[in-house]
C-alpha cells in the first residue's frame, strides 16, 4: 500500500465527495465479541446534506416491529441532521474529529458505550461540535443515524470537508462483534452490509483523511491491523488477529477493553498509545482473574503521527489545566 500523498485540490474534491456521497444516500442505508494546503474553506462553503422537503413521520422506536421502508428512507435525514452542525476546523489549532461507530443492536452495550465515549471525548477530548455517532439500537433508531457502511461514508466524506487534512486528526471508533477481517452490522430485521477492513481502508483514503486515530473493540479486531496501517495511523485493537475479546454482554456498560482504554486509562491521560498500554495490562489482569483466554490487545503506531499526537496532547493539557 502506498504511503498517503495529498493529491492536488484535495479540500475541493473532498467538497464533490461530500455532493456525490449525499446523492447516493437519498435511498440508501447500509449495512466485540465474536458473535462467533489550500488555506481552509470558510464554513459557510462546506456542502451540507440538506433534507428532502417531503419525508416520511419519524419511526417509532416503541413500535413492536421495525418498518424497514422507513427506516431506510429516514437515513438522509438523520444524516443529515448528525453532520449539518459539525464546526469547521481552526487554522493553526490542531483539531480532533470524532465518529463513533456501535454496529450490532443485538447487545445494549454498544449504544452505552458509544455514548459514553463520545461524552468521554466531548469534554475532556474538546471534539464538542466535531463529533458524530452512528448507532444501530432499536432505543435510537428514530432520531439517530444508523451505524451502517452508508452512513458511516457520508459521516467521513462530511469530517473531511471540514477538517485540514494537513492539521487536523480523525478519531475513529467502532464497537461490534467481530470475525477476522470483518465487523458485524446486524439490526434484524434491516438488511446491512458488514464493514470489512479492506473497506473501510477505502473509505478513509477516498475521504482524504490522512492523520487516522482508529481504535477497535471486538473480537479478531487485531486482523485489521495490517489492512489500515500508514504513517499516519494509530490503530488500537482489543484484541490479537486469533482471539476473542471480552465484555460485550447485554447488561454491561461497556466492554472489557472499551471499560480500560477509556473509561479509565483515558480519564488519566490524554495519550492514546499510553492508554493502549496501560489497558493491555488491566484487560489481561481481569482475564486472568476470571480465568480467560488472554485476548492480547494490539497497536500499531505509524512512524509519523507520533509528533501529530503530541500535538494534541500539549494543547488538551494546557486547555484543561492538567500535568498529564
Amino acid at each position: 500500500m502506498l504511503p498517503f500523498r495529498r493529491p492536488p485540490g484535495r479540500i475541493t474534491a473532498a467538497r464533490r465527495r461530500a455532493r456525490t456521497v449525499a446523492g447516493l444516500l437519498i435511498l440508501a442505508a447500509v449495512g466485540g465479541c465474536a458473535h462467533a494546503e489550500e488555506g481552509p474553506a470558510p464554513a459557510a462553503a462546506v456542502p451540507q446534506l440538506t433534507v428532502p422537503t417531503v419525508v416520511p413521520p419519524p419511526v417509532s422506536p416503541t413500535a413492536q416491529g421495525v418498518n424497514i421502508e422507513q427506516v431506510y428512507y429516514a437515513q438522509y435525514r438523520l444524516i443529515a441532521k448528525a453532520t449539518r452542525g459539525l464546526a469547521p476546523q481552526r487554522p493553526g489549532v490542531t483539531d480532533l474529529y470524532f465518529v463513533g461507530f456501535a454496529g450490532d443492536a443485538s447487545q445494549d452495550v454498544f449504544l452505552r458505550e458509544i455514548r459514553s465515549v463520545r461524552t468521554l471525548f466531548d469534554e475532556r477530548f474538546d471534539t464538542r461540535g466535531r463529533a458524530v455517532t452512528l448507532v444501530n439500537n432499536r432505543a435510537t433508531v428514530a432520531n439517530e443515524p444508523l451505524a451502517s457502511t452508508h452512513n458511516l461514508l457520508a459521516a467521513l466524506a462530511q469530517v473531511s470537508a471540514r477538517m485540514d487534512p494537513e492539521e487536523d486528526v480523525l478519531f475513529l471508533y467502532l464497537t461490534t462483534h467481530g470475525t477476522p477481517g470483518v465487523l458485524a452490522v446486524e439490526f434484524p430485521p434491516l438488511q446491512l452490509n458488514s464493514l470489512t477492513a479492506r473497506s473501510l481502508r477505502k473509505m478513509l483514503d477516498d475521504a482524504g483523511i490522512k492523520w487516522r486515530v482508529i481504535v477497535i473493540s471486538a473480537c479478531y479486531s487485531g486482523s485489521f491491523i495490517q489492512p489500515l496501517q500508514t504513517e499516519t495511523s494509530l490503530i488500537v485493537t482489543a484484541s490479537r488477529s486469533d482471539r476473542v475479546s471480552f465484555g460485550c454482554s447485554h447488561e454491561n456498560d461497556f466492554t472489557y477493553f472499551g471499560r480500560a482504554y477509556f473509561d479509565e486509562a483515558l480519564r488519566g491521560t490524554y495519550s492514546f498509545i499510553d492508554a493502549h498500554a496501560d489497558a493491555s495490562k488491566k484487560v489481561g489482569q481481569r482475564e486472568s482473574t476470571e480465568e480467560l483466554k488472554p485476548s492480547l490487545p494490539q497497536i500499531h503506531v505509524g512512524a509519523a503521527i507520533r509528533p501529530k499526537l503530541a500535538e494534541i496532547e500539549a494543547r488538551l493539557r494546557k486547555l484543561n489545566g492538567a500535568d498529564r
